[in-house]
C-alpha cells in the first residue's frame, strides 16, 4: 500500500487496452485531459479503466478559461520578429487571429505573451484597439487553437463556457470522480462549478481547484478552503511567475491546504526526462521527493503518460521514489476545529504508541478524510460499502480503502471489514487492531476497540 497516492493522464500513449491495462495496476487514479479529444474518446478511455480495475479514481480536467488563437497556418518566429495579433477568427498565415476580444482589453505595452508551454515568448510592442504588435523574444512557432497568456494577469471570463459545460454534463453521466477546475480564480468560481455539478444531478462529483495563475496564489487561502482537493499545476504557474518563484508558491499551496484541511496533488514536470528516457534525472528524484517529504496526498503525471515513450516505466520510477520518503513525512497536527479532529487525531496517536494497525468502516468518508490529514504512521485501513467512496477516498493520503458487502450498522462494517484483511493477509495472526469509526453529524456515536488478532 502507497501512502503517497499516484495519478497518470491517459493519452495516445496509454490508451491501447493492453498499455492501459498495465498502468491501472501501479496507480490510484486517472486523470482525462478535457482540452483535448472528444467525448467519444473520452468515453472509451473510462470505459476501459473502469474494466480494467474499478476502484480507481477518475479525474476529468476543465479546459478552463483561456484565450486561444483562430483558425491558421503556421507562423514561424524567430527571436526579434514582428508579429500582428488581430481580432479575429481566422487567417492565411500573415497573422495571428485572436477571435476573444478579452485578449485586446487586458495587454498593455511591455507585457510578456508566453505559448507554447513557456517555450515562445512575446513582448507587446504597440496596441490598437483591434489588433496588436509584438516581438518575438525566442524562437518558436505559432499554430491554431493554442493558449494565448499574458504573463501575470488572469482574463476576466466567466470560469465556464460551452465547451466545459458539456463537458461536465459528460463528467456526471460516466460517473467520474473529481473534476478539475483550470484557471480558478476565486471561491466563487469553484462555487459557480459545484453549482453546475448541482443542477446536472452529479453532487458526488468532488472539485478540485488547480492553482495555476496570479488570482489564485493572491487568493489562495480564499480558493484552498472553498475546494475538495487542491493542485499545484506548475505547468501553468510557470508561464505567470519566473521560475524561480515556483518553489515558494508550491511550498505555500501546500501549507495552505494543510493549514485548511484540504488533500493536495503536485502536477506537472514531476518526470519531464522520461517522455524521452527511460530512466529520471537526479534532479527528478529530489524534486519529487521534497514534494512527498512535504506531506502531498498525490503525485500527478501528464505528459509523461499521456504522449511519452515510457509511461509504464515513469509510474513505477514514481512509486519508487514516493515509497522511499513517504515514512519521513512530518506535518503539523495542529488543527484541531471540533471534537472530530480531536478524536481522529487522538486515535492515530493511540494507535502508534502501542504499534496497531487501524480498521475503520465509513458510510460517509469525512472521518476517514480527516484520520488521512494527520497522516497516520500506521497502516489505516478503511471498509467501504458504496464504490463510488470507495474511488473518492482512493487519493486520500495514507489510508487503503477496502469494499465489503452492505451491512447493517458500523460494528458490522468493522467486523465486516475486519474479516477481510484477514482473508486478504493484509492483517495477520499476531496483529495488534484498533478498531474504530466515528458519525460525525452526532458527536455521540464514536467506537474505539483495540483486539489481538
Amino acid at each position: 500500500m502507497g501512502k503517497v497516492k499516484i495519478i497518470a493522464t491517459i493519452g495516445p500513449a496509454t490508451e491501447k487496452p493492453e498499455v492501459l491495462r498495465e498502468l491501472v495496476r501501479y496507480v490510484d487514479g486517472v486523470r482525462i485531459n478535457f482540452s483535448h479529444g472528444n467525448a467519444n474518446e473520452w468515453r472509451t478511455r473510462v470505459f476501459n479503466v473502469r474494466e480494467f480495475r474499478g476502484d480507481v479514481a477518475i479525474l476529468g480536467d476543465l479546459r478552463g478559461p483561456g484565450v486561444r488563437t483562430g483558425v491558421m497556418k503556421p507562423i514561424y518566429l524567430n527571436a526579434g520578429d514582428t508579429v500582428e495579433f488581430r481580432f479575429a477568427n481566422q487567417s492565411d498565415g500573415n497573422y495571428v487571429p485572436i477571435p476573444n476580444q478579452s485578449f485586446f482589453r487586458v495587454i498593455t505595452i511591455d507585457d510578456i505573451i508566453v505559448m507554447n508551454d513557456g517555450r515562445l515568448r512575446l513582448r507587446v510592442d504597440k496596441i490598437l484597439s483591434d489588433r496588436a504588435v509584438l516581438t518575438a523574444l525566442t524562437t518558436g512557432s505559432i499554430t491554431q487553437e493554442k493558449a494565448v497568456v499574458i504573463k501575470g494577469k488572469d482574463y476576466p471570463i466567466p470560469i465556464l463556457d460551452d465547451y466545459d459545460r458539456e463537458a461536465l454534463r459528460f463528467a456526471v453521466e460516466v460517473g467520474m470522480d473529481y473534476v478539475g477546475i483550470s484557471h480558478v480564480r476565486s471561491s466563487d468560481d469553484i462555487e459557480e462549478v459545484r453549482t453546475e455539478l448541482r443542477r446536472l444531478g452529479g453532487d458526488w462529483i468532488r472539485l478540485v481547484a488547480k492553482i495555476e495563475g496570479p488570482d489564485a496564489v493572491k487568493n489562495i487561502d480564499d480558493v484552498v478552503c472553498a475546494s475538495d482537493y487542491v493542485m499545484v499545476a506548475r505547468g501553468d504557474l510557470g508561464m505567470h511567475f519566473d521560475l524561480e518563484e515556483i518553489p515558494r508558491i508550491q511550498s505555500s499551496i501546500i501549507r495552505g491546504a494543510h493549514k485548511c484541511g484540504k488533500p493536495m496533488m503536485v502536477a506537472t514536470q514531476l518526470l519531464e526526462s522520461m517522455i524521452e528516457q527511460p530512466v529520471p534525472t537526479r534532479a527528478e528524484v529530489v524534486d519529487i521527493t521534497n514534494a512527498v517529504m512535504e506531506g502531498v496526498d498525490s503525485l500527478l503525471l501528464t505528459g509523461e503518460t499521456a504522449v511519452g515513450k515510457y509511461p509504464i516505466e515513469a509510474v513505477q520510477w514514481l512509486k519508487r521514489v514516493a515509497g522511499e520518503y513517504e515514512d519521513e513525512v512530518h506535518v503539523e497536527r495542529g488543527v484541531l476545529a471540533n471534537i472530530t479532529d480531536r478524536l481522529a487525531l487522538g486515535i492515530i496517536q493511540l494507535a502508534e504508541d502501542i504499534g496497531a494497525k487501524i480498521v475503520i468502516y465509513s458510510r460517509g468518508g469525512r472521518f476517514v478524510e480527516v484520520i488521512s490529514r494527520y497522516r497516520p504512521k500506521v497502516p489505516t485501513y478503511v471498509g467501504i460499502s458504496d464504490e463510488r467512496l470507495l474511488r473518492r477516498l482512493r487519493l486520500y493520503w495514507g489510508v487503503e480503502p477496502i469494499l465489503i458487502g452492505d451491512v447493517r450498522d458500523y460494528e458490522e462494517g468493522e467486523r465486516e471489514t475486519l474479516n477481510k484483511l484477514i482473508k486478504d493477509g493484509l492483517i495477520i495472526k499476531g496483529d495488534l487492531v484498533l478498531l474504530a469509526h466515528g458519525v460525525i453529524d452526532t458527536y455521540n456515536d464514536y467506537g474505539i476497540r483495540i483486539i489481538r488478532v
